[in-house]
C-alpha cells in the first residue's frame, strides 16, 4: 500500500467513526425523550471540520509532488 492511500484510510476512520458515535448518541437521546439536537449539531460540526482538515492535508500532499 502506498503512503497516500494509508493516510487516506486513517483520515476516513478519523472522520466517520466519531461522527457515527455522535449520531448514535443523538438517536439514543431522542428515543429516551431527552434533547437530541446538540448531539446532531456536534456530529455535523465534526463532519464539516474534519472534512476540511482532510481536504487541506490531501491538497498539501499533492503540492509536495
Amino acid at each position: 500500500m502506498i503512503k497516500e492511500s494509508s493516510i487516506a484510510r486513517v483520515l476516513l476512520v478519523l472522520v466517520f467513526a466519531p461522527s457515527g458515535g455522535l449520531f448514535g448518541k443523538a438517536v439514543a437521546d431522542a428515543a429516551s425523550g431527552r434533547e437530541w439536537w446538540p448531539w446532531l449539531v456536534a456530529a455535523l460540526t465534526w463532519l464539516v471540520l474534519s472534512g476540511l482538515v482532510s481536504v487541506a492535508v490531501s491538497s498539501r500532499l499533492e503540492d509536495r509532488r
